[in-house]
């Protein structure tokens, strides 16, 4: 092995619980995703940040690598989300929303969401239902939702 292989080997080895650290706070916030998966797509951030990593630039390694691996692990999600952003976007505000009303005491109906939304009713429900698409559900609630759609 190389003098440039060693050290290279040896900075992908001294980094490494930085990507295990950035996988466990990020499962920590969508527990559905494997965190060996969210591991390995953070190490692979690690070796392009060691890759592509210039001394004589003045910036320490760990503010690079941690840049890169929260990318990689992001570009991860992405990858594996069956949703656009915008639906994902949506998902976000219809929730935010929801939550918003319940404080209030108030049992929100769809209409008043989706005017809460600014998005007529036939919209919000058509978005509502590409966002349970990509969830598994029970029977009980495939049947509601075919209801809704109806």
């Amino acid at each position: 092995m190389t003098m440039k292989a060693s050290r290279r080997e040896s900075l992908i080895l001294d980094h490494l619980p930085q990507v295990e650290l950035l996988a466990r706070r990020l499962h920590r916030r969508c527990p559905q995703v494997e965190l060996d998966d969210l591991i390995q797509a953070g190490t692979i951030g690690l070796i392009q940040a060691v890759d592509r990593y210039d001394e004589s630039r003045g910036c320490l390694l760990k503010t690079i690598a941690e840049h890169r691996i929260r990318g990689a692990l992001l570009d991860y999600l992405r990858q594996i989300d069956p949703l656009p952003r915008n639906i994902r976007r949506f998902q976000k505000q219809r929730d935010a929303v929801i939550v918003e009303l319940n404080r209030a005491g108030m049992s929100p109906s769809l209409e008043d969401v989706a005017t809460r939304l600014g998005v007529p009713v036939k919209k919000y429900v058509r978005l509502s239902i590409a966002v349970l698409a990509s969830d598994t559900l029970s029977i009980e609630e495939l049947s509601c939702v075919q209801r809704l759609a109806g």
